[in-house]
């Protein structure tokens, strides 16, 4: 009986640890939450900043290498 109910106990745990972490990864590659640096901002809080304090551009390349991103998060 011990057995049973920690296997079921590790098999609930497992599964909110995962829908946590999926959840926090789609919100990232959504851009909802921004980690630069180490530091997490909310996408309204935040202006990206280049090395010289201005605010840094999207390229066309960070803009495909988003898209191919979601893609691969669906």
């Amino acid at each position: 009986m011990e057995r049973l109910v920690t296997e079921y106990l590790w098999l609930w745990a497992s599964l909110w640890l995962v829908i946590i972490l999926y959840t926090i990864m789609f919100a990232v590659m959504r851009g909802l939450i921004i980690v630069e640096n180490g530091v997490w901002y909310w996408y309204r809080n935040h202006t990206p900043r280049s090395g010289t304090g201005r605010a840094a551009e999207n390229t066309r390349e960070e803009k495909d290498s988003k898209a191919i991103a979601n893609l691969l998060l669906l």
